[in-house]
């Protein structure tokens, strides 16, 4: 049901004409994941699925999920109806609900293999979303019989290989391939397994160990590849293995791999082996031409995007729900990259999302083709509901393209971030984290919606909506909103005010503030000491805001050796304050943190009251762990997580600090590195904790 709010600007609109099968049983409270309430059709079971089916076609697929979960309801020996339910919840990442209906489909059908490779993909992603070691457990503990049902998935040893990473179990991961390779020995999907299994137990080790392993299973397949050069009749798995084994995941020889996976698409048997390498292939080829990233041999720019729509033409063509609508997510990007790049000058994504100029729209006209484009990639991106749209209607707005449907939608989407409706946001945030994604996300909507109204004519409505957003929610990009309608009704006074509070609230937006000075006759100057005065009461209200949310969880127990051989407890560090960072190897942000935390380390190398640690996590291997600490000359503590203890501290994203307070306590969490008062936000923390 609408809310009040959004019914009001309806109105507006309406006046402006416009293996353990029973293995989950203990986790079944685990998601917190309200389910859509389906099983109150008591329509026929044939009508149901009809039904379902008809809307999974048009694109439904939240409602199809519904009438799914109803169909299954009322004959729960329908293992179809079950089967489409698990996948319509695993694409909107239900994992834990779709990983119980796989478990009822296999209870039906034991020997389907792609229900099996739902399960396990399932099982994995709630363990991830939900940070719970359980699954990944349940993966290992289920993977004998997967493997006895659906050998023919590589997704299943992909997962669980990534399972057994994460908790720290590869060894119980290699001795389940052990047994299976020993009644297969000449399985190559199975072969291929056991290569990426000895490449991840090798780069857990320090030194040259897991180039020498790469080098020797590239001597394998090198002669693999000769004996079955010129055979047209070869199999499908052995195509794979040689496509799989070269592709830059394993060995990083692009031609190679390209060239095998051209035999296995072509092979009669190829079932759906060639799906997953040639998404992905597609996907990186894709990326690079979007981004120049690949070189295009003097090819025009027109070829670029000719080429563009090739790969997306041909990505579309996958029967995977998530696959599929990743490419609708490409096509939209490369339409929009490619009317941008002809504007000259280029506007930046910040201009695009939250303009400082007054003008509504605030972009220039494109041409009818080029405007009926974007707009179309963006319906059908939308149709999908991969996620928060904000981003697609702020551009159609930023050129003025149909504000009356962009409102429609804008308003649709609060009322479904408001009901909380799968899709939208992030599946690992829960808790206050979820909420504050999800009301900025509102506020987003709230934006989007006064800013089509004042394009519709509706100045008034838009004011008062952006007054009330800019009342109730204080944040830097809502503020500047209000800012910007208030220069356009000529009021530069107060939108002085508000947008010197944009600027406080760490906004960038100093340059409207200077517009609207001007336009009352004061210099920068003047900007300037009106930010003096409000910068640090801003400062308060933050620094009130984080310090007040704290966490109060009782640190989870590790036992974890650092570079120096050196074994470090939570319990041996209690009565001191300690700073618990987790980074990875691969993490772009947490490389940048690295050296402004070695900074830091020396504001406090006299402090005994406050202790560094670092842990590596599970996925950074120790050579390339070691690799780094040199390069930096890195003394601080480094801790090797080879136990899974990202999982155990719930972490959805790297870095991630943790501050301990002096009883072992949880108090604060910070994600992600930004270097603009990185300092200033570790010191407040420490200080905050300081205190009784």
């Amino acid at each position: 049901m609408r809310s009040e709010a959004t019914a009001k600007r309806s109105m507006t609109l309406s006046r402006a004409g416009l293996g353990g099968r029973a293995g989950l049983a203990g986790l079944a409270g685990l998601g917190g994941l309200a389910l859509l309430a389906g099983c109150g059709d008591g329509r026929p079971h044939a009508d149901l699925v009809a039904d379902a089916a008809a809307d999974l076609e048009a694109i439904r697929l939240e409602r199809a999920m519904v009438r799914y979960d109803s169909a299954r309801n009322a004959s729960p020996g329908d293992a179809e109806a079950h089967r489409q339910y698990a996948t319509l919840a695993s694409y909107f990442s239900l994992h834990a609900e779709a990983a119980r209906t796989w478990e009822r489909v296999l209870e039906l059908e034991p020997d389907d293999s792609a229900a099996w490779e739902g399960y396990v993909h399932d099982l994995r992603w709630a363990g991830i979303f939900e940070t719970d070691r359980r699954y990944g457990e349940q993966i290992l503990r289920v993977l004998p019989e997967a493997l006895r049902h659906a050998p023919d998935r590589p997704v299943i040893y992909e997962e669980a290989r990534e399972a057994a990473s994460d908790l720290g179990q590869l060894e119980t991961y290699a001795a389940i391939l052990a047994e299976v390779v020993a009644t297969r020995p000449d399985d190559q999907i199975l072969l291929h397994a056991l290569g990426s299994l000895r490449i991840a137990l090798a780069e857990r080790e320090e030194g040259d160990r897991a180039q020498a392993v790469r080098d020797s299973i590239g001597n394998v397949l090198d002669a693999l590849a000769a004996e079955i050069e010129g055979d047209a009749s070869v199999a499908a798995p052995v195509l794979y293995r040689l496509a799989a084994g070269y592709d830059f995941r394993m060995l990083r020889r692009d031609d190679d791999a390209d060239r095998w996976l051209a035999r296995l698409e072509a092979a009669a048997d190829r079932g759906d082996l060639a799906g997953d390498l040639r998404y992905w292939n597609l996907a990186i080829e894709w990326q690079d031409l979007l981004y120049g990233g690949r070189d295009r041999g003097g090819a025009t720019e027109g070829d670029r995007w000719d080429e563009l729509s090739r790969l997306v033409a041909e990505g579309l063509k996958s029967t995977q729900l998530s696959e599929r609508a990743a490419w609708f997510v490409r096509r939209y990007a490369s339409v929009e990259t490619e009317i941008l790049a002809s504007l000259d000058p280029e506007p930046s994504s910040s201009e695009l999302n939250y303009p400082l100029v007054a003008a509504e729209p605030p972009g220039p006209a494109l041409d009818p083709d080029a405007a009926d484009a974007l707009f179309i990639a963006a319906t059908e991106d939308i149709q999908w509901q991969n996620g928060v749209y904000g981003s697609r209607l702020l551009t159609l707005l930023y050129f003025g393209i149909r504000p009356e449907v962009v409102l429609e939608w804008a308003i649709a989407l609060e009322e479904d971030l408001r009901a909380d409706r799968p899709g939208y946001l992030y599946a690992g945030s829960r808790g206050r984290e979820r909420e504050e994604s999800r009301r900025g996300f509102i506020d987003q909507a709230r934006v989007i919606q006064a800013r089509a109204l004042t394009q519709l004519g509706e100045i008034e409505a838009a004011g008062t909506l952006l007054k009330e957003l800019a009342t109730e929610s204080r944040r830097s990009w809502t503020l500047a909103a209000y800012g910007r309608h208030l220069l356009r009704e000529d009021r530069p006074a107060e939108a002085l005010d508000v947008f010197v509070e944009a600027t406080a609230f760490r906004g960038w937006y100093r340059p409207a503030a200077v517009e609207a000075a001007a336009a009352i006759g004061l210099s920068a100057d003047d900007v300037e000491e009106r930010l003096a005065i409000r910068q640090p009461v801003v400062a308060e209200e933050l620094e009130r805001r984080e310090l007040g949310a704290r966490i109060e969880r009782e640190a989870p127990a590790f036992a974890l050796e650092d570079q120096h051989g050196v074994e470090w407890r939570p319990g041996d560090l209690e009565g001191r304050i300690v700073v618990l960072k987790f980074w990875a190897t691969w993490c772009g942000p947490c490389l940048e943190e690295l050296p402004h935390f070695v900074e830091l380390l020396k504001t406090y190398e006299d402090d005994e009251d406050v202790v560094f640690l670092t842990v590596a996590t599970a996925g950074s291997p120790r050579e390339e762990v070691a690799r780094q600490i040199e390069e930096g000359g890195f003394t601080f503590p480094v801790l090797f997580d080879e136990q899974g203890l990202a999982l155990d501290y719930e972490i959805l994203a790297y870095p991630t600090t943790f501050y301990l307070d002096h009883a072992g306590m949880i108090q604060f969490k910070r994600e992600g590195f930004e270097e603009s008062g990185y300092e200033e936000g570790v010191a407040r923390r420490i200080e905050a904790l300081r205190s009784p």
